[in-house]
């Protein structure tokens, strides 16, 4: 199924739209103007009803008659489409105008009303008439009138026809030209996507480094923030990608020339050198694919449970020497934006690289620092030379190598705290040496 674009969705709704509103404002239009023309042909037909009902009486002698015809010259011409009539209940015509000729007005009504009321129906010669009726007693009357007073309705119904035709020509002029409109808004209001394809295209080129938001309003240059931020994402992760290959690829050539020099030797103590080295180039393997995830912050991580059950575990893993693994009271609403896979890997080489150094205890603790979670591990050792600090961060920079320690754990948790934006600091506290982590919060 074929996709509308933006452009054509927008113009299909706005069109038809257009094309609702206005038939339906042609409608309105022709029903209001129908009814205006009808209202004032009732008010015409109300005054002659009482110009026949003022000159109506029943004389001396109980015959209805009129003190005066009606000198309208519509009610004396034969079949001039004006009309009254005078009758008794039983529908006998007692007295009518001389346009009536030898017809009798039919108006359709099942019950005379006391009130005056306008119907339509046909008269003399079939002619559409417009009429009102109503049942009246004159005094000496003894028993009530039915006056019907009717009009011509022909030009009426002609005058709204017109207007309707009239109206739905406006309408489609109006339709056209708001179309015109319509198109000319939209064009207008996706000029700033157009300008952005277009700057993405450069960057895509490499005709430029970022979108520049200027120029492209309020709604737009948002995405075009989003854009940039999505791009020095991966431009990071390139970054860290590369510069983890060539990591991999110098680490693996010191072991590959041992064993290849090994492999050209007596072979005396192959077994242990091959040993060696297989753990050499596994451990560069895991830093390599350490520093290769991707962090994931569509996930919320507590920080409390990890922390607590990562202390408990790093008791028993350093139980030898007694070390302790203490934590400070942590808020259970604070969360890290971030998978809890990463969050354990980043702590668990802090507190193990913390525990290896540690005279008797390692603390921890965490808080809410802004739009950040901050956390410390703190050792009781003996701390790292100043110069040391920024040094031991900088890759391929080792901790220490002693009892098997490949040297990996900083360079890891460095890689990671970069996926996520963070920062890792190392500073000398009084009586050790404290790690903190600076991460997102959920």
């Amino acid at each position: 199924m074929k996709v509308l674009s933006l452009r054509a969705r927008l113009l299909l709704a706005g069109g038809l739209g257009l094309v609702l509103v206005s038939v339906l404002a042609g409608v309105l239009l022709g029903r209001l103007f129908e009814q205006a023309a009808r209202d004032n042909l009732d008010t015409q037909l109300e005054q002659d009803l009482l110009t026949v009902l003022a000159q109506a009486e029943i004389d001396a002698t109980g015959k209805l008659a009129l003190r005066q015809e009606p000198n309208d010259a519509r009610f004396q011409r034969v079949f001039s489409g004006a009309y009254w009539q005078i009758a008794a209940t039983d529908g006998q015509v007692l007295l009518q105008s001389r346009s009536l000729w030898d017809e009798s007005l039919q108006p359709p009504i099942s019950t005379v009303p006391t009130l005056a009321s306008g119907v339509d129906f046909n008269g003399p010669l079939q002619q559409p008439l417009r009429g009102l009726t109503q049942q009246v007693r004159l005094p000496r009357s003894q028993s009530p009138l039915q006056v019907t007073v009717a009009s011509d309705r022909s030009q009426l119904d002609a005058d709204v026809a017109r207007f309707r035709q009239r109206s739905a020509l406006a309408m489609a002029v109006l339709i056209t030209a708001w179309l015109a409109v319509l198109v000319s808004q939209v064009q207008f209001g996706l000029r700033p996507l157009r300008a952005l394809g277009k700057r993405v295209e450069q960057v895509r080129h490499g005709d430029a480094a970022q979108i520049s938001s200027e120029g492209l309003g309020r709604e737009v240059a948002p995405l075009a923030n989003e854009l940039n931020a999505l791009l020095a994402h991966h431009q990071r992760m390139v970054s860290r990608a590369r510069s983890s290959a060539q990591d991999l690829a110098h680490a693996l050539k010191t072991p590959l020339s041992v064993l290849h020099a090994e492999a050209d030797g007596s072979g005396e103590n192959w077994r242990q050198t091959l040993r060696d080295q297989s753990r050499r180039m596994q451990a560069s393997i895991d830093r390599y694919l350490a520093s290769g995830m991707a962090a994931d912050r569509h996930q919320r991580t507590a920080v409390a449970p990890i922390m607590q059950a990562l202390c408990r575990l790093m008791e028993r893993v350093h139980s030898e020497r007694n070390i302790r693994f203490l934590t400070a009271d942590i808020d259970a609403q604070l969360y890290f934006s971030g998978a809890a896979a990463d969050l354990e890997e980043m702590l668990g080489n802090l507190l193990d690289n913390a525990g290896r150094w540690a005279a008797h205890e390692v603390r921890i603790q965490a808080r809410s620092e802004g739009q950040h979670v901050q956390i410390d591990v703190i050792d009781d050792g003996p701390g790292l030379a100043e110069e040391a600090l920024q040094q031991v961060l900088q890759r391929g920079v080792r901790l220490d190598e002693r009892d098997g320690s490949s040297g990996l754990g900083l360079a890891i948790v460095g890689d990671i705290v970069d996926s996520y934006g963070g920062t890792l600091t190392l500073r000398n506290t009084g009586s050790g040496l404290c790690a903190s982590l600076l991460l997102p919060q959920a």
